[in-house]
């Protein structure tokens, strides 16, 4: 999409045309919610280009305050204004507990809503341009403790020293540190913005792993359409075998990432809303990095030229889970759920999964996910991991009991060694939970498609569980037993391998089928 020349910040992205679609984006978060609805809107109105829609999912979250807090007169009037997300400050990044942020009510009165704020916000984006910023602040700056924090609307008029901060990825971008000296609104209640922000966390985390997997979506039928119209030797090369098997593995990947997305959309107004959310943040957007970064590789230099988006969307995909570590953040949030997530004993209802997966997972659906509390969602409903494999029943010799029996080894020689609350095995237990979760999605993928190909995806995903597992066991010199590798299914040889692996991405059209 077009930029604009901007005589104070050079080449930046249209900050008016954002303006235009953010109405008919923010029609899908109030007076109803349909998550899905929005991140679609988005698209229709900005093509998924990385800065547009990285800016536009800014200003949608942090409009979003306002539903979570229930503030639903002040949803209404400013629905349609540009929004930031203004909580990081230099000296603290994602460690809200720290911010220095002060804001002083303007009166006596228990239930004053006026106050005044004072302070600096660091790496913002939208900021010069905002209407509203949403803004993280203590009315007492010596708390440091879960009710220290406030949120607040503040005006454009409080906000001054803006100075861009240029970034290596998404530059059309603006992303500023500046000052905040002037008047803003509470929301909610003092005390009680950690947990405005936790609720509108949940659902948040859906939006920016669909960047990853639109970046994907976008790039890789690219990469497909270049290696298939390009002659080298007389041939096209997607026909060498070398180059189809690259893109062969990274097409199952791809459907792979695309399927987990929409399946957890699928059950995200369930208990599920967390943990799919959490393992959405972490795991599918490194997994988008990687398809990404190989993608470039296998396409070759087309994929460095401004026009294609190949290596563009490689680079700027590093964006979204690297932020001061998110993806570290949110896999050690999944460490707690290891233990129920083993032994679980509950039967999944495959049925009842499959209709939701068949009718649900590419249909936009309002649902109450922003207000769903973070207590309701923190113990999701586990069931029996291995038993609910064998019902779905691939014709692969996948046993999921020994991952689980792996599992457990390491879990409890963790614990014999005391070191159960290390960071480095929280990382890896969680990275663990969301590997064997991502394995689960790869069956659920080949069971809603009934397509035979997707196979290979569940080998590689096993594999990929495989991997991690061994290397928790060698690196930490634990007594368990390895896991054996599986063996991928013969490489399929199509008349046509463009829409063949054209075909294999739309996993929607390949549930449709089935």
């Amino acid at each position: 999409m077009e930029t604009i020349k901007d005589p104070q910040f050079g080449d930046i992205l249209d900050y008016q045309r954002l303006r235009a679609g953010m109405m008919d984006v923010l029609d899908n978060v109030y007076p109803t919610f349909n998550l899905m609805g929005s991140m679609l809107e988005a698209t229709r109105h900005f093509n998924n280009n990385p800065s547009y829609m990285t800016a536009c999912a800014a200003s949608g979250l942090a409009y979003m305050m306002l539903v979570a807090a229930e503030e639903y007169e002040l949803a209404a009037k400013l629905k349609g204004k540009i929004f930031t997300l203004s909580w990081t400050e230099e000296h603290t990044g994602t460690d809200l507990l720290s911010v220095r942020t002060k804001a002083t009510p303007c009166s006596d009165d228990l239930d004053e809503k006026h106050f005044h704020i004072s302070g600096q916000k660091w790496l913002i984006n939208n900021s010069y341009h905002a209407d509203y910023h949403s803004v993280i602040a203590k009315v007492d700056p010596e708390a440091d403790g879960p009710r220290s924090l406030s949120l607040f609307a503040v005006p454009h008029s409080s906000t001054r020293n803006w100075q861009r901060l240029e970034t290596h990825v998404l530059r059309s971008m603006v992303l500023t540190k500046f000052e905040i000296d002037g008047p803003g609104t509470l929301i909610g209640q003092v005390g009680r913005g950690l947990e405005i922000l936790q609720r509108m966390a949940l659902p948040s985390k859906y939006h920016c792993a669909y960047m990853g997997v639109k970046m994907v979506d976008d790039s890789l039928p690219a990469a497909i359409e270049h290696l298939s119209s390009k002659h080298i030797f007389g041939d096209n090369p997607i026909r060498f075998s070398n180059v189809f098997r690259q893109l062969y593995n990274l097409t199952l990947q791809a459907a792979h990432i695309n399927f987990t997305f929409f399946r957890a959309l699928a059950f995200s107004d369930s208990p599920f809303l967390q943990f799919h959310g959490i393992m959405l943040k972490s795991w599918l957007l490194l997994k988008c990095n990687d398809i990404l970064s190989q993608n470039l590789l296998v396409t070759g230099s087309k994929g460095f030229l401004k026009e294609s988006n190949i290596g563009g969307n490689a680079i700027d995909s590093f964006v979204y889970p690297v932020f001061d570590g998110h993806y570290t953040l949110n896999t050690l949030l999944t460490y707690k759920h290891m233990r129920r997530y083993l032994r679980a004993t509950e039967l999944g209802d495959l049925g009842a999964r499959m209709r939701v997966l068949r009718e649900n997972a590419y249909v936009p659906l309002e649902g109450k996910q922003i207000l769903n509390s973070s207590r309701a969602t923190r113990h999701p409903p586990f069931f029996d991991y291995a038993d609910y494999i064998n019902q779905c029943a691939p014709p692969i010799a996948l046993d999921a009991a020994t991952l689980i029996s792996a599992s457990e080894g390491i879990m409890d020689a963790i614990h014999a060694r005391g070191v159960t609350n290390e960071p480095e095995y929280r990382y890896k237990i969680g990275m663990l939970v969301h590997n064997l979760e991502a394995l689960l999605s790869a069956v659920e993928l080949w069971k809603a498609t009934a397509n035979d190909h997707y196979l290979n995806a569940i080998i590689m995903q096993y594999n990929d569980v495989g991997k991690l597992i061994n290397r928790i066991i060698s690196e930490g010199d634990l007594a368990v037993d390895f896991i054996e590798p599986l063996r991928q299914l013969p490489l399929p040889k199509p008349d046509d391998p463009r829409r063949f692996l054209l075909g294999l991405l739309d996993v929607k059209a390949q549930i449709g089928q089935a």
